[in-house]
């Protein structure tokens, strides 16, 4: 990262969970504070083990990774200005994935024990937490019913939704996301080729642009229109 300075202070106070504890909690987490760069990627927590630190990404990224014994592989990129992993840290069950740095990676690093003894005992703070904590798994969960709610093409458009959204912040309005072809087939959606196909299908429609090694989303907005007009034509009123 050359000699850029980081001001760890001014990163743990921005945190909404950390603005709950007291000053002096924030300062002995400061002081505990581990400043770790990685110039190769680094496996930093196996799947079945439960993260020590709870880290923020300065550069590069965390990436969540499932490998399988046939050669299966996909990974979630955590990019800068995230603290993860809270479900890890404030879980009671292992990891269900490895969690490695990315090369040419720098991260803080706050120890599990400390934060689960001061934000433990901090009702608000936890509340914080239980609040990231739910946003992931409302993430998730509607990644998982979009499966049986779309055909690939607008599964793409929610996975690109999910990517831009506020709590994983891939990718940002009118800039290029990291999301290349091979990484979105990885997702279910079938060889790169695939993807191409369903990709080109989207920009012909103007909900996104194809850009060297990602893609641009010029508006949420039409993103949501484009869902929602099979999803308001797909409700079924309850009995």
């Amino acid at each position: 990262m050359g000699q850029k300075s980081i001001d760890i202070p001014a990163i743990v106070n921005g945190c909404r969970v950390f603005a709950r504890l007291s000053e002096q909690e924030r300062r002995e987490l400061c002081g505990k504070a581990r400043l770790e760069h990685y110039h190769e990627r680094t496996l930093l927590t196996e799947r079945d083990d439960r993260p020590e630190y709870l880290r923020y990404v300065v550069e590069g990224s965390l990436d969540y990774t499932l490998s399988t014994a046939d050669g299966g592989y996909s990974y979630l990129p955590i990019l800068p200005g995230k603290w993860m992993s809270w479900i890890g840290v404030f879980g009671t069950a292992p990891m269900m994935c490895d969690l490695w740095s990315s090369p040419n990676a720098t991260l803080i690093a706050l120890p599990a024990r400390d934060l689960q003894r001061m934000v433990g005992a901090n009702p608000a703070a936890l509340l914080e937490v239980i609040d990231r904590v739910g946003e992931w798994t409302r993430l998730l969960t509607g990644w998982a019913l979009s499966f049986a709610a779309f055909g690939p093409e607008k599964r793409l458009v929610y996975l690109l939704l999910l990517a831009s959204s506020d709590g994983v912040a891939l990718a940002r309005e009118g800039h290029a996301a990291p999301v290349t072809q091979t990484h979105l087939s990885q997702f279910g959606f079938g060889s790169r080729q695939r993807v191409s196909r369903l990709l080109r299908g989207l920009s012909d429609k103007g909900l996104i642009q194809m850009r060297y090694g990602g893609v641009v989303i010029p508006s949420r907005v039409r993103l949501e229109a484009y869902l929602a007009g099979d999803s308001a034509r797909g409700k079924v009123s309850p009995d």
